[in-house]
């Protein structure tokens, strides 16, 4: 079982999911006093094997997913589809009398503004393991709330994250890494072969458990272990939010393993709320 596997998210077990597609729709329809229902039977489509309805499933009408599609894009389909025609898959680069009016339909898109306020209307609690140096990153996001367990309580069970294959830094920018490995074992006359992560790891456990003997306060020992050490929290927010988060950690320019993590809670996301949160995450 590869390594990336000791990072997990899981639906906090206390917490159920609150809210759904159609609670996002009423939401919004809440402007105008009304409410949406699911979709009945005989709205739902036909299956192609038996010929019949194929149950609504908590399934949206066609006409509450356009609304949810407006709402994460800011247009509507019609405005949408005219928005597409316009381009006709042509970019900013493109030379010719045409250019400075792709730009400024690229830059109305992009100014376009989306109505989120429905979206967040719903809660949602993960329970996630991740090495400290995740939980660095993805602590940065707004409006997710985060409970970490404490190393000035707990002092066992310190296990840390090694990765399959150590990535060779990006030539092309600052951060990152390349999809290119990099051998980090040497070898040692007396030891035969080695590497530097499990070694450095192995000393730093050592020292750890050393200070807890000689009596030093674990919020104070806790010092000497690395950035990989593994940890755990609990992380809630809307559904608004953690679309937000997935966004941004799915690029393919975000750091591998904090991809890991979004990717899972996405993978739920899609579970709880299989139309708004495609809408948000990937666009319409």
């Amino acid at each position: 079982m590869p390594l990336e596997s000791q990072i997990k998210v899981q639906i906090n077990p206390d917490v159920p999911p609150t809210g759904s597609d159609l609670s996002i729709v009423n939401a919004a329809r809440r402007s105008f006093n009304t409410r949406s229902e699911w979709a009945s039977e005989a709205e739902c489509p036909t299956d192609e094997v038996t010929g019949g309805k194929i149950p609504p499933y908590k399934r949206l009408k066609d006409k509450d997913k356009r609304l949810l599609e407006f709402l994460a894009r800011g247009m509507t389909a019609d405005d949408f589809e005219d928005f597409l025609h316009s381009m006709d898959n042509r970019t900013p680069t493109d030379l010719g009398p045409e250019r400075e009016d792709v730009v400024d339909k690229l830059w109305q898109w992009r100014n376009t503004p989306t109505h989120d306020t429905p979206f967040n209307h719903t809660f949602i609690s993960f329970e996630v393991q991740a090495p400290i140096f995740v939980r660095a990153q993805l602590v940065k996001h707004e409006y997710l709330i985060m409970s970490e367990f404490s190393r000035r309580y707990i002092t066992d069970d310190i296990t840390f994250y090694i990765p399959d294959v150590w990535r060779k830094a990006a030539k092309d920018k600052k951060q990152g890494s390349s999809n290119e490995a990099v051998n980090v074992a040497y070898y040692d006359r007396d030891d035969g072969y080695n590497d530097w992560p499990t070694d450095a790891n192995s000393v730093s456990l050592e020292a750890y458990q050393e200070m807890l003997k000689l009596g030093v306060a674990p919020e104070m020992a806790r010092m000497v272990l690395p950035q990989s050490t593994m940890t755990e929290w609990t992380w809630s927010g809307t559904l608004g939010a953690f679309a937000k988060m997935c966004t941004l950690r799915l690029h393919p320019e975000a750091q591998y393993e904090a991809r890991l993590v979004a990717q899972q809670v996405y993978d739920h996301l899609k579970e709880y709320y299989p139309v708004g949160a495609p809408a948000l995450v990937e666009g319409v």
